[in-house]
């Protein structure tokens, strides 16, 4: 009965999880031991490393009793540990003869090796030859000159260089044909900042308007690019009429050839379709007309524009 039970102890010690439990390694839970040392009052020794502690811990209080009983034992240790530092210290010192050794073999060696390499550049130059053993071109007699001919020859200009070169002599030969290359770089210089800044293309549009405006006898005043594209943010930076994206033009509400004002109040952004196809009609009778009319844009059109600065002191004094 007891030994069935030690047994059923023996099988569920191994189920222990002792990582979890904190236990160091090595440290576990086993049968007892043929003393008899059990651990916590359980049918089970505390093992390190498959031997019992109790145990291992009574054979070294043994061991350090009858060491402390011999004489000749602290004469013995420190015996062995002066031989443990010779031969460390031997072991060392032949290390570093074989070290030395070596680098005086590696230097002897090097100066051999050079000897050796300028005793047989020294027959190849006596042989007429170069120090790869072949013959040299170009100028006999002068392998010098063209060593240093092919060691500079990674200094020359390069191709752009001579072209360039090339290029600034024949400007200073003929020039008309600089001036003419300038100004076609400038149309082109010009025509790339058009393509690429949105505000140069509103300043552009605004002054063409405005120069035609004037053509019609107005005093019109230049409108900032700031005001303009405040003004198209209001409709989203989309066309007025269609409510599509893209490049917005300046559009007059009312056209300047028919009178219209070149003001801020009398200008909506629209596409260059519904810019064209408006020209001159009138812009309700027009956009009614639309297959994409909107009332909601209308009244937004409606609410955004307002009638120029005379006109509306006129209204106030009327």
């Amino acid at each position: 009965m007891g030994c069935s039970g030690r047994k059923k102890s023996n099988w569920l010690l191994s189920f222990l999880d002792y990582e979890a439990m904190g236990w160091p390694p090595g440290r576990t839970l086993g049968k007892l031991c043929p003393a008899g040392h059990s651990w916590e009052g359980l049918n089970a020794s505390l093992r390190v490393r498959g031997r019992c502690a109790q145990c291992e811990r009574l054979r070294h209080l043994k061991s350090e009793r009858k060491k402390a009983e011999d004489p000749e034992y602290r004469a013995r240790r420190s015996a062995a540990a002066k031989a443990r530092a010779a031969r460390r210290m031997a072991e060392d010192s032949e290390g570093e003869m074989r070290r030395r050794r070596e680098i005086h073999l590696k230097r002897v060696m090097s100066g051999k090796v050079q000897q050796y390499k300028a005793a047989a550049r020294q027959r190849l130059r006596d042989a007429g030859l170069t120090s790869r053993g072949t013959v040299p071109t170009g100028r006999q007699g002068h392998p010098a000159r063209l060593a240093r001919a092919i060691r500079t020859a990674g200094r020359l200009p390069s191709v752009a260089a001579l072209v360039m070169a090339e290029q600034r002599r024949y400007w200073a030969e003929h020039p008309a044909a600089k001036a003419e290359h300038a100004r076609h770089w400038a149309q082109v210089s010009w025509w790339l900042k058009y393509q690429i800044k949105p505000d140069l293309r509103l300043y552009n549009r605004e002054k063409s308007k405005r120069r035609k405006a004037q053509n019609r006898g107005q005093t019109p005043v230049q409108i900032p690019v700031s005001a303009l594209r405040q003004r198209f943010n209001e409709f989203g930076n989309c066309c007025a009429y269609c409510g599509t994206g893209g490049d917005m033009q300046i559009e007059h509400v009312e056209p300047i050839s028919s009178g219209g004002a070149h003001d801020i109040g009398n200008i909506v952004p629209a596409c260059w379709p519904c810019n064209a196809n408006k020209r001159t009609n009138d812009m309700e009778t027009w956009y009614r007309s639309q297959p994409f009319f909107s009332e909601l844009r209308l009244h937004r059109i409606r609410r955004m524009i307002r009638p120029p600065e005379g006109q509306q002191l006129a209204l106030a004094l009327a």
